[in-house]
């Protein structure tokens, strides 16, 4: 294969990894919570159509069940391995096209970031993780790696960012929806 043929191969590879070869749909955000810390306490929540939820946790694995308790919908634990001390905050995420309730869950320990999820009711009311710390691993985040992940809003865009040990930042990606597979992908920057 010749340079040229090389470097064109490799162009359209980078296209696809970092998703740039992926039409971003335009998922807006109209609103977000404030951060709710999942301690010893139950947070309560309600989805898009109102139906409430609540989240537990017992420091090793945060719960979403039914306001009744009865149903474990989603369960989350620390992706680095070490199931104590982790600390869990969610908040609401407010999206217009497609109109959704996201619910963004960070997982901590010693301010160290152990665990990243978007979750949301899907087609016929069953609860998915959209996004999580995997889907971050695809477009080359070291999971083996220390990281302090940030969530932000800019432009009505979720933007996710990791900084290093030294506060660097390492690492960037936008969620967007892709409305042709009905689900959310990461665009890396």
């Amino acid at each position: 294969m010749n340079r040229w043929a090389k470097f064109f191969a490799c162009a359209l590879l980078a296209a696809v990894v970092t998703g740039t070869g992926v039409t971003a749909s335009a998922m807006n955000i109209t609103g977000v919570s404030q951060a709710m810390t999942v301690g010893s306490k139950t947070v309560t929540a309600s989805d898009e159509k109102g139906d409430k939820v609540k989240f537990v946790s017992d420091g090793k694995i945060l719960r979403l069940m039914s306001a009744d308790g009865t149903k474990d919908f989603l369960s989350f634990n620390s992706f680095d391995g070490i199931y104590s001390g982790v600390d869990y905050s969610v908040r609401a995420i407010e999206t217009t096209d497609p109109t959704m309730r996201l619910f963004e869950i960070a997982a901590t320990r010693e301010g160290k970031s152990c665990g990243y999820w978007l979750v949301g009711n899907h087609i016929g009311g069953a609860w998915t993780t959209y996004v999580s710390w995997n889907s971050f691993a695809n477009l080359g985040f070291r999971t083996d790696r220390w990281h302090d992940l940030k969530a932000t809003i800019e432009n009505q865009q979720l933007v996710i960012t990791s900084y290093n040990g030294y506060g660097k930042m390492d690492w960037r990606a936008q969620v967007f929806w892709n409305e042709q597979d009905g689900w959310f992908g990461l665009k890396r920057f």
